[in-house]
């Protein structure tokens, strides 16, 4: 029987995959229930005999503040700009979306991956509720950091969760989904809220988010746990259970790889001047030996309790002890650099400026029809990428993407110099392809595989915090750039997304098609002794 690395995907993992996703999609929905129904959240004639006040009276400072500023700008154009930025309360959502990926890390290493996914739906519900039935714009700011909570915590332990139950061979396309069904949900959300622009039908959009909830909550018991979770808390039957059902062969070796990573992290110090070839074999030796001890015809109490006295002594790190393992620190501070520079590289600028494009050019009532073609094409460039992030690699997926969207970036500044409305809609479609293809899905692939178990949930935690903190602050600067700078705005990232090329094709490896352990060991950090490394962990 041939290894479980090599066997394909069993369809019970595109099944979990799938369940998990739903998280994603809900994500997807809350980022833009209130987009095309916007106007009516606030605007309303009145009605005094309504159970619920038709809409909410808002100050531009809580729901939108504009501004028309004429400024000396880059390289002595004065131009006239009118711009704008979210308010407080529909600014509330990549809050709460911080939080909820500031909490994943704790939450997934105590109730498991999935476990935690069935509780968090929670702050799905909860915010609708205040949404649906706020009555000042306090309640619906609160009602939208819930969502938010719920969305920043599915995008960190969806990604995770895949990445653990996936064979390596597919892991891309597999993790790949979560930002397909975002990409899904933000799609079937606009196209829903064309038939709700009402003054009741902003309410309608706002519940939407309970139905995804409640079908992933009732579909996750169906769904394995993480075998390295399982590994990690010293539940042996269980992940090899776990892995027998998520897997097509043999899974000795995979399963003894696993176990091995963990026995690892807790050897004896190897003696002092022990090179790296000698490590090497060291780590061969052990990972051949624990395969060949997995296959002997035993009872397998005996080569459970065995491997439970190995997983006893293996410490899931705090971010704190991540930051003093010099080894993990450095590849955290390049998973850093990677989220920050997904969102610096203009995706929710050029989606914030396409609404006023696509108004000038086709007009306010065809403006949300282009708006819903615009997620359809970011759908179909989403697939694109799935079909061939396990084929070209990660790398060369990201730097195809940042090269698109920097050619795009530097003909969008023409399309504004020469105020070509055409030209600047194509651009933003090249853009949002572009963007959808590779750096819309990697990163959240590429930072839960390049960890041990033991780190994986504060290195992802901590790396969605700062895609979510840069998605917020970019929306709140973008006005200001374009203030400062005019048709030339465009060209900032450009030029973040040329350095970003630069930092991926140098700075990191290539993923594609390793086991988690192999990735460890070309990273440096498989066989870890976090005993070793933190002397003071009781």
């Amino acid at each position: 029987m041939k290894s479980s690395r090599w066997e394909g995907v069993q369809p019970y993992v595109l099944f979990c995959a799938l369940v998990a996703s739903i998280g994603t999609f809900n994500s997807g929905v809350n980022t833009s229930s209130m987009n095309i129904p916007a106007s009516f959240v606030r605007t309303c004639e009145s009605d005094p005999d309504a159970l619920l006040p038709l809409c909410i009276p808002m100050s531009d400072w809580e729901w939108y503040v504009p501004s028309i500023r004429v400024e000396e700008v880059c390289f002595g154009w004065t131009l006239i700009r009118k711009g704008g930025r979210r308010g407080a309360a529909t600014g509330m959502y990549p809050v709460g979306g911080l939080l909820g990926a500031l909490i994943a890390g704790p939450f997934a290493k105590r109730l498991g991956r999935r476990d935690s996914m069935i509780y968090l739906n929670l702050a799905f519900v909860i915010g609708a509720a205040l949404i649906s039935t706020a009555t000042t714009s306090t309640q619906f700011a609160i009602g939208r950091i819930f969502t938010g909570i719920g969305s920043g915590f599915m995008t960190v332990v969806v990604a995770m969760y895949i990445s653990e139950i996936a064979p390596a061979a597919h892991r891309g396309a597999l993790v790949g989904i979560l930002q397909l069904m975002t990409t899904a949900g933000i799609l079937f959300i606009e196209l829903v809220g064309l038939g709700l622009r009402s003054s009741v039908g902003w309410r309608v959009s706002a519940v939407i988010t309970v139905a995804p909830s409640a079908i992933q909550s009732a579909l996750l018991p169906l769904c394995a746990r993480s075998p390295r979770w399982l590994l990690s808390h010293d539940r042996v039957d269980e992940a090899r259970t776990q892995l027998v059902r998520l897997r097509k062969g043999d899974i000795e070796s995979e399963f003894a790889d696993m176990s091995v990573s963990l026995e690892l992290g807790t050897a004896k110090e190897l003696p002092a001047g022990t090179d790296g070839d000698s490590r090497s074999e060291v780590d061969s030796t052990l990972a051949q030996t624990s395969t060949l001890t997995a296959k002997k015809e035993q009872p397998a109490g005996d080569c459970v309790q065995e491997n439970k006295t190995v997983q006893q002594q293996q410490k899931q790190l705090s971010l704190v002890q991540v930051l003093r393992i010099p080894v993990l620190a450095t590849l955290l501070f390049k998973m850093l650099i990677f989220h920050a520079g997904s969102q610096l590289s203009g995706i929710n600028a050029i989606m914030y400026y396409s609404t006023s494009i696509f108004e000038q050019t086709f007009g306010g009532a065809s403006a949300a029809y282009v708006t819903i073609g615009t997620a359809a094409i970011n759908v179909a460039a989403t697939v694109v990428g799935l079909i061939l992030v396990d084929k070209l690699g990660r790398k060369v997926l990201v730097i195809v993407s940042c090269g698109i969207m920097c050619c795009a970036s530097a003909i969008m500044t023409v399309g504004l110099r020469l105020d070509v409305g055409v030209l600047q809609v194509v651009c933003i479609l090249v853009f949002v392809t572009g963007f959808g293809v590779g750096l819309g899905i990697v990163p959240f692939l590429y930072t839960p595989e390049c960890f041990p178990t033991c780190a994986v949930d504060p290195a992802c935690s901590v790396a969605l915090v700062v895609n979510w903190l840069f998605n917020f602050v970019i929306g709140f600067i973008f006005p200001t750039l374009m203030n400062v700078c005019g048709d030339y705005v465009f060209l900032i990232f450009g030029s973040v997304a040329f350095l970003l090329t630069v930092f991926v094709a140098f700075a990191l490896i290539e993923t594609k098609r390793k086991s988690i352990d192999e990735i460890g060991r070309e990273l440096g950090w498989y066989g870890l002794n976090t005993n070793m490394a933190l002397p003071h962990i009781s």
